[in-house]
């Protein structure tokens, strides 16, 4: 009867092809930066100040690592509850990654490379992988 005043919880749909990368129709360039996040994302629930800033949406599974807010080169999907450190995010992203508009959410992967930016496993290759990173390829942050 009151379910109309409950907030509908955001899922959010990554596509992925060698040209782009949008998150819920909303097209991503890497490096990108805190405003086009919150924009897709909303306002972070927390941050850490470090020796980099490190965002955090919590509620969505979605955090990123950064020493400039205007130069976000990659941001962090977890979807495993086994890293417990404090940079993990307190929910899980429950949203769906496309490749190609065939879904890779839940196989395992090292890297694929999509030109200038790459789908990055989260956990070494002999490790319960976390989740995924998406941003600037190896070869364009160095």
């Amino acid at each position: 009867m009151f379910s109309f005043f409950k907030k509908k919880k955001k899922n959010f749909l990554i596509n992925c092809t060698t040209d782009t990368i949008t998150i819920n129709n909303e097209t991503i360039n890497f490096p990108t930066n805190y405003d086009t996040l919150t924009h897709v994302f909303g306002k972070p629930s927390r941050e850490i100040f470090n020796d980099k800033n490190y965002i955090f949406w919590d509620k969505y599974g979605v955090f990123c690592g950064c020493s400039d807010k205007n130069k976000i080169i990659s941001i962090n999907f977890f979807q495993n509850r086994k890293d417990s450190s404090k940079y993990n995010t307190k929910k899980q992203f429950k949203g769906e990654l496309f490749l190609n508009n065939d879904t890779i959410t839940n196989n395992e992967f090292e890297t694929i490379n999509l030109g200038n930016v790459a789908i990055h496993r989260l956990g070494s290759v002999q490790e319960i992988r976390y989740g995924f990173s998406l941003g600037l390829s190896s070869s364009q942050t160095n």
